[in-house]
């Protein structure tokens, strides 16, 4: 039947032991790991735009970086977890991700309390080193998070649910589901929180919130991978193999063969479609956030929108279980893809209703403006106008409220189709290669995030947001095309019913690795 150690991982968590011991520390911790994840999320796209308020750059230059060192290291951390204890790799990944973020707000928390005498004491300068010192530790949160993602989502949960891909299925959903719930009541109470308060006091919660957070995470990971003794049994490359070795030359072989692993495995197309749900600005992220505040929608408001997609896309979590049972896991993600395509069809038509911003043409004319206006004193004044022109004008909404309706439905068919990919990959994965799968699937993800924020550091501004839209589509409908072609590889597409998928040892079949 295969490796002894690997038969053993799977039979030895019965599945009582997940419905009555351990499910509610599993469950816990990934309540508390999403509370902090979607909190920080929200809560660093205001930061980043209230230091430079002008337009999108900084927001997007974050994004361009975050994008590029996931891109680098991703296969990398892949392939530290694959040759790593999992409780070692779980309890690094919290530790740095945690401390991370409450270094940060303590650092943004008093560049806001005291701007105006750091600006006047050190000079304009103080602001770029704020803004670079706090991406950077940004991005190391963010790394460890993706690591972190990888460690339970990735191989924790497959471990647990012991070979059952029903199980594996509602699994998923449930953690989706708390990740959703999260950012449902999340950013309410964040954008109250910024609106009512300060982002000083703001940026002191957040952090104050994680400190408290790893204490807690660290004793359910520990309490359950003590109760799942399968966790322990993992199989770790010795040292001086390729993916066990330290040397740099040994990281970028190891990181080069894990992208050739990828795109000879299967699961590429797959992958490819949901990596493809990346490159858009048509979704509840920093960048989307900051163009609705341009557009007259207060922090407030904003939080309450993200809330209601994030129900929306809790509908999409808890429907994904029946569908899968019913249609399959490939099937269910055609559904989602062709849902989500629908939905943001409204975003495509948006830029050219009443109130839209869209004018390709304004970059040059804003030029000549600026050179005339030089020296007469009128610069100063108009520099006031991203913040008193909601007030002093009537706003037409209805460009930008069909766009976030088109975004805020669309969530039911994206987190149908997520959920499908990580399905279909969970399943189709074999253990040893958990971790670098998912370290370039990450990578993927990011690759196309890095192309979004790119475009929009071309295209900063307000009126030029509508080519983005169009773009976004585009590559939207290329996933959907991604993953079709997977199930028609798959054979998925004419089938009259689903077979039963032979989870674990048929179906991670490995490809052969091409030597280096």
């Amino acid at each position: 039947m295969g490796d002894g150690a690997d038969e053993v991982e799977e039979d030895e968590v019965p599945s009582q032991e997940i419905t009555k011991g351990g499910a509610w520390k599993l469950y816990c911790s990934r309540l508390l790991t999403a509370w902090g994840d979607r909190l920080w999320a929200f809560g660093l796209g205001l930061l980043l735009y209230k230091i430079h308020p002008e337009d999108l750059s900084l927001i997007a230059a974050y994004g361009l970086a975050n994008s590029a060192v996931s891109i680098i290291f991703g296969a990398s951390i892949g392939n530290w977890i694959d040759s790593s204890k999992r409780l070692r790799a779980a309890k690094t990944f919290l530790i740095i991700q945690n401390f991370s973020v409450a270094l940060d707000c303590c650092l943004l928390a008093a560049y806001f309390h005291w701007r105006e005498e750091a600006v006047e004491y050190f000079g304009s300068w103080i602001t770029i080193l704020v803004s670079v010192v706090s991406i950077v530790i940004a991005l190391v949160s963010t790394l460890a998070s993706a690591g972190s993602k990888i460690v339970v989502e990735k191989d924790w949960i497959v471990v647990i649910a012991g070979g059952d891909d029903d199980k594996l299925a509602s699994m998923n959903s449930i953690f989706r589901t708390i990740d959703l719930v999260c950012l449902t009541v999340s950013p309410v109470l964040a954008g109250a929180l910024f609106t009512y308060t300060n982002y000083v006091i703001a940026a002191i919660a957040i952090g104050a919130w994680n400190v408290f957070s790893v204490f807690v995470e660290y004793f359910l990971l520990v309490s359950i991978y003590k109760q799942f003794g399968g966790l322990a049994k993992k199989i770790v490359p010795q040292t001086g193999t390729p993916d066990a070795s330290g040397g740099i030359r040994d990281k970028i072989t190891g990181s080069y063969q894990g992208w050739v692993y990828y795109f000879s495995h299967k699961v590429r197309f797959a992958g490819l479609g949901l990596a493809c749900l990346y490159m858009t600005v048509l979704g509840f992220d920093n960048i989307t956030w900051a163009y609705s505040i341009m557009q007259c929608v207060s922090e407030s408001v904003l939080g309450i929108l993200v809330a209601v997609s994030a129900l929306v896309g809790i509908v999409g979590s808890l429907a994904f279980p029946p569908l899968r049972k019913l249609l399959g896991a490939e099937r269910t993600g055609m559904v989602g893809m062709g849902a989500l395509v629908m939905s943001l069809s409204l975003c495509v038509v948006s830029v050219w209703l009443p109130g839209s911003p869209f004018d390709p043409w304004l970059v040059e004319h804003n030029d000549m403006t600026e050179v005339i206006e030089d020296g007469s004193g009128i610069i100063e004044e108009a520099e006031g106008i991203p913040e008193d022109s909601c007030s002093s004008r009537t706003v037409d909404i209805t460009s930008v409220s069909v766009l976030l309706t088109g975004i805020i439905l669309a969530r039911f068919g994206l987190w149908v189709a997520d959920l499908s990919v990580t399905q279909i990959m969970q399943e189709n994965v074999e253990e040893r290669k958990r971790g670098v799968i998912g370290g370039v699937q990450n990578s993927l993800n990011s690759g196309l995030d890095l192309l979004k924020f790119g475009l929009v550091l071309i295209m900063p501004n307000q009126h030029m947001f509508g080519i983005l839209i169009v773009l976004s589509f585009s590559f939207i409908c290329l996933g959907a095309t991604s993953l079709t072609t997977y199930a028609c590889k798959e054979g998925k597409v004419d089938c009259c019913r689903r077979s039963k998928s032979d989870y674990s040892k048929a179906n991670t079949t490995e490809p052969q690795e091409v030597p280096v």
